[in-house]
């Protein structure tokens, strides 16, 4: 694969700056600066005084202790890589942080999603093109913050904070992969992204269906390894969702079919709507259609073949017995209920509340009173318009507009999409930082000259492309 970029499309690809700051034409580390100290000594220094740290931190605290050896760390990555380098080790960690959720102290993967977004801004370095599109995205940026700096003067940041940090990751996400001018390294996380992916399912799946490591959430006979349910589904759908777009031959089918194995074992059913969309959309969009249509059917064969297939029966079945499907309030595990108590808190507050939205978690707080149970939205629609107001759910709906107009690989879309619209993904940051760099896409053009885009194609060679949306869609 990346023999294929390398000779293909990339070996044209001479940028007339450096990638990003740091790094010469040649795409290699820049040492020293402008006070004409080599960083990797001045790193060593730092690190030698860190140790000082270190023995002084043992007999106060074993918390500083361990912040110092993590800041040792830290100093050793960056004297031996640049900033690609770090957003290679986060991206490929994430995954793996997600495979093992439920074991994890909380907000782990908040924090390591956030840092992780950080970075990949830093290396796509995203800048405006004065497009219609690039100035909705940063319109549709100002609504949805807003409303979120306006509920840290509501309730203080110690309450705001972690909701703030999972909310600004997405449009962080979306302005580093629709406005990237560094294409080249972030196609490279992308391949870091999902191969990392690939093995913390497949590793995670292993530990389940053996039994080695399972947890549960809906009794109804789930295989979650070490994984958290929500995360992992949206993680397990994003990937196959992305190997869907990179396959063009039948050796992806082993991929295509851990990644809906381990989706539908969570017995998460929020994620299977996309799922089921973007195997169709390949289907009938692919140039490969009859492949394509092989790898789907191998992959809901392996469904059956897993037992995979028995949890979503279960879970049909418990709902039918619990009445899930006999009203709007009781639909979706008692969703309509949570979507009518938080619209109608919403409405009966201020004017002023329908268009700033009526603060973070407030929609826990109102179901606590009405129902007794403190729910979140369970959809970003619902979450974003009551805590956010109008205001932010317009630029909630900016942003994806942006991101669905200019999104490479359009497939990793219908799988968050459709967990945003039935379950919420705002709330799960990790998964979202990896389905969006998937959506960054192989087959992206690198200009050599004017008017002139190509593409790698399997051979390696470089085939010319007649416009710019030709390489975008279903892939």
């Amino acid at each position: 694969m990346f023999r294929t970029w390398e000779s293909g499309a990339l070996s044209h690809y001479q940028p007339d700056r450096p990638l990003y700051p740091g790094r010469g034409r040649d795409g290699l580390a820049l040492r020293g600066n402008s006070f004409g100290l080599d960083f990797g000594v001045a790193a060593i220094a730092a690190s030698a005084a860190c140790a000082g740290l270190l023995g002084a931190g043992l007999y106060l605290s074993p918390i500083l202790a361990a912040a110092s050896v993590g800041f040792v760390v830290l100093l050793a990555v960056l004297a031996i890589f640049d900033v690609f380098g770090i957003a290679v080790i986060l991206t490929a960690t994430l995954p793996w942080l997600i495979a093992v959720s439920d074991v994890l102290p909380r907000l782990t993967i908040t924090f390591a999603a956030g840092a992780t977004a950080v970075v990949v801004a830093l290396v796509a370095m995203p800048r405006s093109d004065r497009s219609k599109a690039s100035f909705l995205l940063r319109f549709g940026m100002v609504l949805f913050f807003v409303p979120i700096a306006i509920s840290f003067g509501r309730q203080g940041l110690a309450v705001g904070f972690t909701q703030a940090a999972k909310y600004m990751v997405f449009p962080l996400m979306v302005m580093s992969i629709t406005e990237a001018t560094n294409r080249r390294d972030l196609f490279r996380l992308r391949a870091v992204a999902l191969w990392s992916s690939v093995a913390a399912v497949t590793v995670n799946l292993f530990l389940g269906l053996t039994g080695v490591a399972n947890t549960h959430y809906y009794g109804s006979g789930e295989i979650l390894g070490l994984g958290s349910e929500h995360v992992l589904a949206l993680l397990a759908g994003s990937v196959t969702a992305a190997s869907l777009a990179s396959a063009l031959s039948l050796t992806w089918a082993p991929v295509v079919a851990v990644g809906t194995i381990a989706t539908v074992a969570t017995g998460v059913r929020s994620a299977l709507p996309g799922l089921a969309l973007a195997g169709a959309a390949r289907m009938l969009s692919a140039r490969v259609r009859f492949r394509m249509m092989v790898l789907v059917a191998l992959a809901v064969v392996g469904i059956f073949v897993s037992g995979a297939s028995d949890v979503v029966e279960a879970r049909y079945h418990r709902g039918a017995s619990t009445g899930e499907y006999q009203s709007f309030s009781s639909f979706g595990s008692g969703r309509g209920s949570v979507y009518s108590v938080a619209v109608e808190s919403w409405w009966a507050s201020s004017p002023v509340d329908w268009v700033i939205g009526t603060g973070f978690r407030s929609i826990q707080g109102f179901e606590l009173q009405r129902t007794g149970v403190a729910n979140v939205g369970h959809s970003d629609v619902i979450q974003v318009g009551v805590e956010l107001g109008i205001m932010g759910l317009l630029g909630f709906i900016l942003i994806w507009r942006v991101l669905i107009e200019r999104a490479d690989s359009r497939l990793p879309l219908f799988v968050l999409g459709s967990f945003s619209l039935f379950n919420g993904m705002l709330e799960y940051s990790g998964p979202v930082v990896i389905g969006l760099i998937f959506t960054a896409g192989l087959t992206r053009r690198f200009t050599t000259g004017r008017d002139t885009e190509t593409r790698g194609s399997r051979a390696g060679r470089a085939l010319p492309v007649r416009s710019r949306t030709a390489l975008r869609g279903y892939e």
